[in-house]
């Protein structure tokens, strides 16, 4: 028996238009900022991580463990999350592309249309 046996997979993926997602992320790279991002590098430097540490490799941690230690500015901090995470953004997509089971669903899993047309992709599968 190999994994998953006796289950039938569904792939579905998320294709918005690419200003409508670069502006999402720009307005989700502000809010994590804006959030207490940089309070939450401070307490963890404040409670013994050096920075070192794998998690601050990841996008926005990164860049606000700069900040912190004076390195770029706030903005520049801002921005080059922006950048990365869009970057990230389309080498996912790139790799989802090569899979020639996913179902494309061209929009944001947050509008109803797209949410019907994910129910409809799994009933497909189901039944």
């Amino acid at each position: 028996m190999g994994p998953l046996a006796g289950y039938r997979i569904v792939k579905l993926g998320l294709d918005p238009d690419r200003a409508a997602l670069h502006k999402r992320i720009e307005e989700r790279t502000r809010a994590m900022f804006e959030g207490g991002l940089i309070e939450e590098v401070h307490g963890l430097l404040a409670q013994g991580c050096t920075g070192a540490e794998k998690p601050f490799e990841s996008l926005g941690y990164k860049q606000a463990l700069r900040l912190v230690r004076g390195e770029i500015t706030r903005e520049e901090a801002v921005e080059s999350t922006i950048i990365e995470t869009r970057q990230y953004a389309k080498r996912q997509l790139t790799w989802f592309r090569r899979d020639p089971e996913m179902h494309w669903l061209r929009g944001f899993g947050d509008e109803a249309e797209v949410r019907e047309q994910a129910a409809e992709a799994v009933r497909g599968k189901v039944v």
